[in-house]
């Protein structure tokens, strides 16, 4: 490359003038200076406060303290220009290697001002969704530096290893502000320092698009020749020595004489810049240290603050008195996730009786030396209530034999910083011992009587779940599942930063079933349901609920149906919360049995999958509501029995209080209703007036005091009906 006489007078002149002027600064009042570009000073460091989050389901994304510490120090070696491989840098790029003189530090205090090792973990669906809505707990911009790190990326992202947006976006999007990467890069070719780059304002070497090699670009720093940048090529020689964009590459400038000042760059491209996509990451160049201080010296997205002295000691990467803090040494954080034997690593709640469940140890934020288990539930057995020196896949096997919930407390012991313990409320439900015989089952959700027997579980422990309701097909329960979306807040304008549904998923489970009586014969699950969708238009209705069933004690499941869109959301679209007004806003679903579900002990699993529109962000559906679950040889549709025009129904049936006849007739008449023993006597009749073509008609508990069977007889105009009613 040939030097333009005029470069040597220049540099020496900018030389000269930058030592004059570090002449009159006390380096050490530097470091405290408060949002001053310091880009002049060789000897200034910017210190950045950063926070990890890691966003994981206790998969293999599960990443161990110890390894987003020692990434740090990769980090900072290459923002240090440290990194040995500079060496490999080809000749003609030696000399524009930068120094970026950044240093991340984990922050040593939260924004609340608690002490932290500057990790946080949440487990979240969204680590296998991972798109901005998976940036879940941001701490403040302004103040710290986020970095997710997720399983694997969402559709729109599928071909990215890690995105993070330049200071405009994060100003406009202060709540995506950040990098957000797959665990798998956490340490693979310099990703986050490339990530990094971009939040301190650096393109890609080709310019402002995510697609190289497609023409030849630029990205606004004249030391990094216009290329048409390399898509994962290698440290090849013709990625190395690409000349295509950049023959004859130079740039004139006016020097602080006045005169014209030319300087020959190379001609071939930088295609071991950190910024390119080739997998041969080596380098920044001067002219990108310039650009990233530039930013960090800016008000947009407030870059500036994140080096301000101020904000190093409110993020806890210096004291008072301007010495640096290290790593904390903090109590562990005791943590566990639960699976059935033998399955994928994901929190399971619910059990049977003789079950073998495994507790696996997931503690971190110290070293931990112990762990310790115990449960509530008496009968509980641990195959190793205590795991000495345990790593993230050390684990215990537990029976529970208490039918109920169960609390489990689990202790961990630091390396130096003692005991913590942590009592998971609820953590497993362990279903009865005994099955229920199927023909006595005829499910209301009352939370007072065996509702209370039908666990429901948010997974995730966020909005969209499962919940006892108080309306219902006849009286005022049933079970919803809680699908509008209360994070869309149109006339406020509020734009939901994070918590999409999709990838969500949340179980009831039924009481065990005896389901022998019909193992000759045949049986049918029947429910009644009653839902709606956010949006008519079809690309917006893609809600599910699976209905499953297990023969092994919940240890694997067998799908029966999958319920969607205008099955599952029978009442059409509403903006607002939907909620059933009346019985006809109910369905029936009836769903046969195979021979293999006529077991003795038969559990099932109705598991509801909220999803989004072609938004892409807010729930694709409403509210869902669910009722009079029963098992009959009968169709549910028989329930209410029809004759010509008018439909009848008993409910609750069986009942072991009052029951209702509910009667609906397009002819406005009179109901008279006649309700005899199993010897045919006469114990009850009423007559009442069709009000709107329904009336809902009181059998009081009083005459139904002896269990058996009664007949119930319903009369309207020249219709009959008459069903039988079973008391307990």
């Amino acid at each position: 490359m040939e030097t333009h006489p005029e470069i040597a007078t220049y540099e020496a002149e900018m030389n000269r003038q930058i030592a004059e002027n570090l002449k009159h600064i006390d380096l050490r009042n530097a470091q405290k200076t408060t949002g001053v570009d310091q880009s002049g000073n060789p000897t200034f460091w910017y210190d950045i406060p950063v926070v990890v989050h890691i966003v994981h389901d206790y998969a293999v994304e599960y990443l161990k303290d110890d390894d987003i510490f020692n990434d740090l120090v990769d980090w900072n070696t290459v923002y240090a220009m440290q990194n040995a491989d500079t060496a490999d840098v080809i000749a003609p790029f030696k000399k524009w290697i930068g120094n970026p003189h950044i240093r991340l530090h984990l922050a040593t205090k939260d924004p609340l001002g608690r002490p932290t090792k500057g990790i946080t973990r949440r487990r979240s669906y969204l680590g296998y969704n991972g798109n901005d809505e998976a940036k879940l707990d941001d701490w403040q911009p302004e103040s710290y530096v986020n970095i997710w790190f997720i399983h694997n990326m969402s559709g729109a992202n599928a071909q990215a290893a890690a995105y993070a947006y330049f200071p405009s976006v994060g100003a406009a999007l202060p709540y995506y502000d950040g990098i957000i990467a797959l665990y798998s890069y956490h340490n693979v070719d310099k990703t986050i320092n490339h990530e990094m780059g971009h939040v301190f304002s650096l393109y890609h070497p080709w310019g402002n698009t995510n697609n190289p090699d497609v023409a030849c670009g630029d990205d606004e720093v004249d030391d990094t020749p216009p290329t048409k940048g390399h898509a994962e090529t290698g440290c090849t020689a013709a990625s190395l020595y690409d000349t295509v964009c950049a023959n004859n590459y130079f740039k004139i400038y006016t020097n602080i004489f006045g005169s014209d000042s030319l300087v020959d760059y190379p001609d071939t491209t930088n295609a071991q810049n950190i910024m390119d996509y080739t997998y041969c990451s080596r380098n920044f160049t001067k002219g990108q240290v310039v650009r990233m201080h530039a930013a960090l010296n800016s008000d947009v997205a407030n870059r500036k603050h994140l080096f301000d002295t101020s904000n190093l000691i409110l993020t806890g990467v210096m004291d008072s008195s301007y010495n640096y803090i290290p790593r904390l040494d903090l109590k562990p954080i005791p943590e566990f996730s639960s699976l059935s034997t033998g399955l994928a690593p994901k929190m399971q709640y619910f059990t049977c009786p003789g079950a073998t469940l495994s507790f696996v140890n997931k503690s971190w934020n110290d070293t931990v030396t112990k762990v310790k288990f115990s449960a509530s539930a008496t009968g509980t057995t641990f195959s190793l209530d205590s795991i000495n020196n345990p790593s993230y896949s050390s684990a215990t096997t537990v029976t529970f034999n208490t039918p109920g919930w169960s609390d489990v407390t689990m202790t961990a012991t630091g390396n130096n910083t003692g005991d913590s313990s942590i009592t998971y409320r609820n953590a497993i439900f362990v279903a009865d011992a005994n099955a229920t015989p199927a023909s006595t089952i005829v499910e209301e959700f009352d939370p007072a009587g065996t509702g209370a027997k039908w666990p429901t579980f948010n997974y995730y422990n966020n909005e969209f779940k499962w919940t006892q309701s108080n309306v219902g097909y006849y009286d005022n329960h049933s079970m919803e599942y809680v699908g509008f979306d209360s994070r869309i807040n149109p006339l406020l304008g509020i734009y939901p930063p994070t918590g999409s549904p999709l990838g969500d998923v949340d179980d009831i489970f039924s009481v065990p079933v005896d389901l022998s009586a019909y193992s000759t014969s045949s049986c049918n699950l029947n429910f009644l349901y009653s839902g709606a969708s956010r949006s008519s238009a079809s690309a917006d209705i893609n809600d599910s609920m699976t209905i499953s069933y297990s023969l092994d004690r919940g240890k694997t499941w067998n799908t029966l149906t999958t319920m969607k869109k205008n099955t599952l959301e029978n009442k059409g679209s509403l903006s607002i919360p939907y909620a059933p007004l009346y019985t006809g806003d109910w369905a029936a679903k009836t769903i046969p049995l195979p021979a293999s579900a006529l077991a003795s002990y038969v559990v099932f699993r109705f598991r509801y999958f909220p999803n989004v529109g072609s938004d892409g962000y807010y729930s694709s559906g409403n509210n869902f509501y669910m009722d009079r679950v029963n098992f009959s040889p009968l169709p549910a549709e028989v329930s209410s029995v029809k004759t010509n025009e008018v439909d009848v129904v008993v409910a609750p049936n069986p009942t072991s209080n009052n029951a209702y006849v509910i009667v609906k007739d397009v002819e406005n008449t009179t109901a008279h209703v006649v309700v005899t023993d199993v010897a045919g006597r006469t114990v009850y009749t009423t007559a009442q007036q069709l009000n709107g073509t329904e009336a809902r008609i009181e059998i009081p508990s009083s005459v139904l005091s002896v269990k058996g069977i009664y007949m119930v007889q319903t009369r309207t105009g020249n219709q009959t009906n008459t069903q039988k009613l079973v008391v307990y």
